[in-house]
């Protein structure tokens, strides 16, 4: 009871500062060593007992969680918003982490000694504008339509501030960086769920089966792509989640080639009041057994969370290199990834037999068990906190 009534108070004081100032103040319980300045996300830290996002973004746990190791070690933890213009620091904080856009605003309010830290989650905003707007020519040329830029970022010196990069990606994420000469710490993304290996699947059945699972900014993600190789591959089926193949102009544009018998669209998931995950009231997991690979082919991401959760339930990834997939990984690459070189490897993908498709899964799967669950991701970030970037012990 007591418990209840402490979560209780401290959500609504949280509210409260965070609706004022855009702060939440978190303390520790240990020996106070120092504060902490995270700018990242407040919402999870608003949260009453019996509220929840419903969004299965693993951003909401990663803000919690990261603020947690900071406590369990001694340090108040100050949160922003990632995007918020307004706050000065005013406390001599020990470290400040920001997610991507915030870093250098806030250093020239932050100690001399404060231990500044940059938080990859996507390529550097160089790399994904001159994509994006690749991508929309390129669009453009095949269907004489232009549409509106819709993932360009904010220009950032940020690394140029940070004591330490860490962050999402693969090598050529991680290499949208190389100009600042700066050493990237990998994090790996944690996975919102991790399910058990579906040997029951029929493999035989999935062959035929390919999942596009991804957020905002359909072009940039190349589900226009996708789309169009599928179009033509009548014997193929496609499952589209998310957000994207229901935007208006997008829609509109795609209308016939949606109505296709082999493709059908799925709503962003959403986590339910008993906690699983569903999309248009269908189970995710069961989306998820009915397909053999993801295919996702973003010109720009970070570590490609959507295709990560997809591998915990072993689904192959067909992906580009920009997905931000650990090379390690049992996977497809395609290095330019056009509506033809698409076509070529889903038609491979399906013509393999049903047990070798099986053996695939499985190792996709091994992989994602042993490097993206929230384990593994706490798991980096102590190693950072402890032994890289050793924070003061007084």
């Amino acid at each position: 009871m007591i418990n209840t009534l402490r979560q209780y108070t401290t959500a609504y004081k949280n509210k409260i500062t965070n609706k004022f100032w855009g702060l939440v103040s978190l303390r520790t319980k240990k020996k106070k060593k120092g504060v902490i300045l995270l700018s990242f996300i407040t919402g999870p830290f608003t949260m009453a007992p019996w509220e929840f996002f419903t969004d299965p973004h693993p951003n909401y746990w990663t803000a919690e969680e990261v603020a947690r190791l900071f406590l369990e070690r001694g340090y108040d933890v100050d949160v922003i918003n990632w995007n918020d213009t307004h706050f000065i620091p005013r406390k001599k904080y020990a470290v400040c982490i920001d997610m991507q856009y915030n870093l250098e605003r806030l250093s020239h309010f932050l100690p001399e000694d404060c231990k500044k830290v940059m938080f990859l989650i996507a390529s550097h905003p160089t790399h994904q504008n001159a994509a994006e707007k690749k991508r929309s020519r390129d669009f453009e040329k095949r269907r004489g339509i232009i549409l509106p830029l819709g993932r360009q970022d904010p220009l950032t010196s940020n690394p140029c501030c940070a004591d330490f990069l860490v962050g999402y990606g693969n090598k050529t994420i991680h290499g949208t960086y190389a100009s600042f000469g700066k050493e990237i710490i990998p994090i790996p993304v944690p996975a919102s769920d991790i399910y058990d290996f579906p040997e029951d699947k029929d493999f035989e059945k999935v062959r035929t089966h390919f999942l596009w699972f991804g957020g905002g900014g359909a072009i940039l993600k190349g589900l226009d792509l996708v789309i169009e190789a599928f179009a033509n591959l009548p014997h193929l089926k496609l499952s589209i989640m998310g957000p994207s193949a229901y935007k208006k102009d997008f829609e509109d544009i795609y209308t016939h080639e949606l109505a296709l018998p082999n493709i059908t669209r799925y709503n962003r998931p959403r986590i339910q009041k008993d906690g699983s995950i569903t999309s248009d009231g269908i189970d995710l997991i069961d989306i998820f057994n009915q397909c053999g690979a993801i295919i996702y082919v973003s010109a720009s991401e970070g570590g490609g969370g959507a295709t990560v959760h997809a591998m915990q339930a072993g689904l192959f990834p067909i992906v580009s290199p920009n997905t931000g997939i650990n090379e390690s990984v049992p996977s497809a690459v395609l290095k330019d990834p056009t509506v033809e070189n698409i076509r070529q490897a889903v038609e491979d993908f399906s013509r393999l037999p049903a047990e070798k498709i099986k053996e695939l899964s499985r190792e996709v799967w091994e992989f994602a068990r042993k490097n993206h669950t929230k384990k593994s991701f706490t798991d980096a970030w102590e190693n950072f906190i402890d032994n890289i970037m050793k924070l003061p012990s007084h």
